[in-house]
């Protein structure tokens, strides 16, 4: 009998020690607590979790990780729950032993005696905050990548808008001599406005990283020294500009002009956080980053890179407010002090550069924004040169025009007869052909829009034309962005939108003027 008793006691030890273990080793934090909430156990990944030694936490209630980011009656239904018996399951914000807060996912579940009543709590617990991180990175770049979308479809649209506006106000102030000084005066202001706009749509595009840019090996630190002279005229007499640059630094793949359009934008930001004076400084670094950083930065990849830093000493930027200050649109000035538009371009820039922005700032201590692009020449998406004229036409060539929207046909065929070209024009693929088969021998030139409905877009009619007259010189226009545009721009010109009528018979002129290939 005492040796079955024996055998029983061994056999039970042995399997309190086999579930003792597998507690100490699960990947999840585990506590054991009795029913005042005083830790009884505490297993090494609870441990790694917060920082503290068994020893610093056993006998303790789990008072001691609260961070203060929950108000009372949280903790209150939390132990309604749990003394009533039942599970509790929900994300708690907790502080490390070293201060810093992660989030966690808990369940704790009441362990009960024979005759029901609780003796112990058992919870299990997981840091969720890496993964929140991630989850919420996810939902700034969908959201990011949707505005984009949004910026690149509404294009083209906006842009025909634009076309129209701008060029009947340039078609009166060319043709009306006799217009009074007011009226050419009130024209002169919506030729301006209509710029105005294009470029706000042009800095969506950037944003939405639907530019074409030109891309060759760059020393920042050249490019910064030169267009400080520049940067010093920006920021005035109350603010000092300082430059830091680091010795050897590697070249990057960069666009000269996007990299001059990032530091204007940081700088007039930085200026106007500082009204009553302060310092920026701008320095640049070569940068290992490594994984460990890159789990605490989901945008940031690892490798070599080149960083450049702009700082001021201005007012900082509220908390509440980093999260949004890429967004299009958003800013923190007054009413027509900006346009909400300025860090939505930087990012765009930065992003299509195959890099990110990493920005820190406190209240009064001013902000520092951290740009990293990659260290070395990497391959970029390059604009085709195109050819330069190799001879002069007489003039009175014949174009064959098509263009959709009847107010952008109209204008082009104004300014075209304007300037001695003899036009037949479209409104769609379909009826080009028409035009095409009576006076094919006649055409010199296809002015084409690229989107058109009709089943013949702008493209596959220049193919399908190039197809029977090889040598066919082609225009084509777009208010899409380049992205839309796919490869339609290796073998042809591009004339965007909107135009000014300098840039149609510009562009007409330079496609007549130059020897295709075919000649």
């Amino acid at each position: 009998m005492m040796l079955q008793t024996r055998k029983k006691w061994q056999q039970a030890e042995r399997q309190a020690h086999m579930q003792s273990s597998a507690l100490e080793a699960a990947a999840n934090s585990i506590i054991l607590t009795n029913k005042a909430g005083k830790l009884l156990f505490a297993n090494k990944a609870f441990c790694a979790m917060t920082g503290y030694s068994p020893e610093e936490v056993l006998g303790r209630t789990p008072d001691f990780l609260k961070s203060g980011k929950h108000a009372a009656a949280f903790f209150a239904e939390l132990w309604e729950t749990i003394l009533a018996g039942r599970v509790w399951q929900g994300e708690i914000i907790n502080r490390r032993k070293d201060g810093a807060l992660y989030n966690e996912e808990m369940t704790i579940t009441p362990i009960q005696e024979a005759d029901g009543e609780i003796s112990h709590f058992i919870a299990i617990k997981k840091d969720i905050t890496q993964h929140l991180r991630l989850k919420e990175h996810l939902h700034h770049l969908q959201k990011m990548e949707a505005v984009g979308q949004l910026a690149g479809g509404i294009a083209h649209d906006f842009n025909n808008l634009l076309t129209i506006i701008h060029g009947n106000a340039q078609l009166v102030l060319s043709e009306g001599s006799h217009l009074k000084e007011d009226d050419r005066r009130c024209l002169q202001q919506i030729t301006n406005a209509t710029e105005r706009a294009a470029n706000l749509t042009r800095q969506l595009l950037a944003f939405g990283r639907k530019q074409n840019f030109q891309f060759q090996p760059v020393n920042l630190n050249q490019v910064i020294g030169n267009f400080t002279r520049m940067l010093k005229r920006v920021v005035g007499e109350q603010v000092v500009l300082e430059c830091n640059y680091a010795e050897n630094l590697p070249p990057v793949s960069a666009d000269v002009g996007m990299i001059e359009q990032i530091l204007i934008n940081l700088i007039v930001n930085a200026r106007d956080a500082m009204p009553a004076g302060g310092s920026i400084t701008i320095s640049t670094e070569t940068v290992g980053i490594d994984v460990a950083y890159v789990n605490l930065h989901p945008e940031a990849e690892p490798g070599n890179f080149v960083c450049f830093t702009v700082s001021d000493t201005g007012v900082g930027i509220y908390p509440e407010y980093l999260p949004r200050i890429f967004e299009p649109f958003f800013t923190t000035k007054e009413a027509g002090k900006g346009t909400g538009l300025g860090l939505a371009t930087v990012y765009g820039i930065v992003k299509q550069h195959q890099g990110w922005i990493d920005v820190s700032s406190q209240l009064g201590g001013g902000t520092a924004f951290k740009i990293f692009l990659p260290a070395g020449v990497t391959d970029g998406v390059e604009k085709k040169v195109l050819p330069t004229p190799v001879r002069r036409a007489a003039g009175g060539e014949k174009i064959l025009l098509v263009e959709d929207d009847i107010d952008v046909r109209m204008i082009a065929r104004n300014v075209l007869e304007a300037s001695g070209y003899q036009v037949w024009e479209a409104s769609d693929g379909l009826e080009a052909l028409n035009i095409w088969k009576a006076n094919a021998p006649q055409i010199d030139l296809l002015l084409t829009d690229v989107i058109m409905p009709g089943g013949l877009n702008g493209r596959e009619l220049a193919d399908r034309l190039r197809g029977e007259r090889p040598g066919l010189k082609v225009i084509l226009m777009s208010g899409y962005s380049p992205d839309r545009l796919g490869t339609i721009q290796m073998h042809n010109r591009v004339l965007p939108k909107p135009f000014s009528l300098e840039d149609l018979t510009q562009a007409v002129r330079s496609c007549l003027d130059t020897a295709s290939l075919a000649d």
